[in-house]
């Protein structure tokens, strides 16, 4: 979907364009999801460079996975096209993909003759990423993913997470790494290829989707200061989400 919220063929948004991709459920999007956009958006402009004379040749996208939605069984089609709305409203193409591993999404991108091409990942999901559990049904294990991944213009940008109970802040530097996977990942950090996100806002970090939707349930208004009030007018204005007003 485009800004717009018209559906578009990939092709046509892709092609040989440099992409950035935000991955979320995205129910709804905080001012977590706004702020990993706007600062990895700022480290994508210095680190590959953006000419606003030639913005066609970049697409940033948000993702959701349907793999997430069936897992969840709450699949609901008019949730999902909502989350959509919301997205294109606040300016943003929507991408919907079954891909449930970051390096199948990687290859499918590189389809289309792409660029470069930027993974923002939260610190929390990443730490998931780098757990060789997830790659057993591969040959090469974690070796043969992160060979599919990062591969020639693929970039990592980790945006921090804030463990809740100790109000410790991850960040690629000091997420928690098996004893086996360490020199592969001083690899991967030596080489760039996965980069911290300056400039975040510390503050939003607790600020996540589900937070959002117990407050909700419970019908706490506090929600609604964590996210852009462009979402809440929206949300409350068509009950979303299991909204109701009092």
């Amino acid at each position: 979907f485009d800004r717009h919220g018209r559906v578009q063929q990939p092709s046509d948004l892709l092609y040989k364009k440099n992409i950035m991709v935000l991955r979320g459920s995205f129910r709804p999007i905080t001012y977590v999801g706004f702020d990993m956009l706007k600062a990895g958006f700022g480290l994508f402009k210095k680190e590959v460079g953006f000419d606003r004379n030639k913005k066609d040749e970049t697409e940033v996208l948000c993702e959701i996975t349907l793999n997430n939605l069936i897992d969840e069984g709450s699949f609901d089609e008019r949730d999902f096209l909502d989350r959509v709305d919301i997205l294109s409203g606040m300016g943003q193409d929507v991408m919907i993909s079954n891909f449930r591993e970051f390096y199948k999404l990687a290859e499918w991108f590189r389809r289309f003759k792409t660029g470069q091409i930027r993974m923002i990942i939260g610190a929390a999901t990443f730490k998931n990423v780098l757990e060789p559990v997830y790659y057993k049904d591969l040959h090469g294990g974690i070796l043969e993913a992160f060979g599919k991944l990062f591969s020639e213009n693929l970039r990592v940008y980790v945006y921090p997470a804030k463990d809740p109970d100790t109000c410790v802040v991850y960040n690629c530097r000091n997420i928690p790494v098996q004893d086996g996977l360490r020199n592969l990942y001083s690899h991967l950090l030596s080489n760039h290829l996965v980069m911290d996100i300056p400039n975040c806002r510390e503050e939003v970090l607790p600020w996540f989707s589900h937070v959002v939707l117990g407050k909700m349930k419970n019908q706490d208004h506090e929600w609604e200061s964590m996210v852009p009030r462009y979402v809440s007018s929206f949300i409350k204005s068509k009950n979303l989400f299991g909204y109701r007003q009092e």
